[in-house]
């Protein structure tokens, strides 16, 4: 009789450790908190990029913690299949040393696509910072907000960090809300739009932030939250910012690889890199 009841606790028992390092591991997978991740840098420059015409895009797909792969492979494709159109240099690279004064000094904008943890040395952030400051442009796409954590500069270009999504559900259809429509990334967007993705809830929301425009949020009652408590009433999406000479924009879409095929978030993005790139005349906000 003891060997059963002794039998059945060790069986309890290990049921609950198991649950308890399931809900470890997954507390730590919605903060990013991988504790078996360690950042791994460039210090080699990769091959020189040469000669980059007057609309160069520079886009930067590193990760040192989660990877979207689909989102990876579809966007930088989608980039380069755009970019005889509009006239676009591009070229694509992980390599965190690509990050000098010398090849940075050939592109008008860069793309920060889906990278993850930290991705650049001190030396690395200093050009890219360098670049931004005296009139660069720099679009970041999804978990660009999930990336440099510890780089106060990052975090004050961008207005804020990631800080969890829901699993369940995983990419729910929500209600997008266009606030601004006279800025050139909203200008063919409708007052709002229906579309799935991973919906990242941020630390803080940037609004009010000084120099920052909100041009997209979510509407929380359109769609399900899931296990996080969401951002409430005010849930920006896609915004736009100004440091020193430089202009940048950020949108949480993009952890699905359809979002480079929609046509209304695929332009959103297009306008957004050729607005921070400078590549027309808008203006620097509306």
């Amino acid at each position: 009789m003891l060997r059963k009841l002794f039998k059945a606790l060790a069986i309890v028992a290990g049921i609950a450790l198991v649950a308890l390092g399931g809900f470890y591991v997954y507390a730590m997978y919605l903060t990013r908190k991988l504790p078996w991740q360690h950042p791994v840098f460039d210090t080699e420059r990769p091959a020189d990029p040469g000669s980059i015409g007057p609309k160069g895009v520079l886009v930067f797909t590193k990760t040192n913690g989660f990877r979207h792969e689909d989102s990876i492979l579809a966007g930088p494709a989608k980039y380069k299949e755009i970019a005889p159109k509009k006239g676009w240099d591009v070229v694509t690279t992980e390599n965190g040393a690509f990050f000098n004064d010398d090849y940075l000094s050939r592109f008008k904008v860069v793309v920060f696509h889906c990278t993850t943890g930290d991705v650049l040395t001190p030396e690395q952030q200093a050009a890219f910072e360098k670049f931004v400051t005296q009139g660069g442009g720099y679009v970041g796409i999804h978990s660009a907000a999930d990336t440099e954590y510890e780089w106060d500069w990052y975090d004050r270009l961008l207005g804020t960090h990631f800080r969890d999504h829901s699993i369940f559900p995983h990419t729910p259809i929500a209600t997008v809300v266009t606030e601004i429509k006279t800025h050139p990334a909203t200008v063919h967007l409708p007052d709002n739009f229906r579309r799935a993705d991973e919906w990242y809830n941020y630390k803080r929301s940037v609004r009010g932030v000084a120099g920052i425009q909100v041009l997209l949020s979510l509407d929380e009652n359109s769609y399900d939250v899931g296990e996080t408590k969401g951002m409430g009433k005010d849930h920006p999406i896609s915004w736009v910012n100004q440091i020193g000479q430089g202009r940048v924009f950020y949108t949480g879409m993009g952890h699905t690889a359809e979002t480079f095929e929609e046509p209304l978030s695929l332009l959103h993005i297009v306008k957004a890199i050729e607005w921070a790139g400078k590549f027309d005349d808008a203006s620097a906000m509306p």
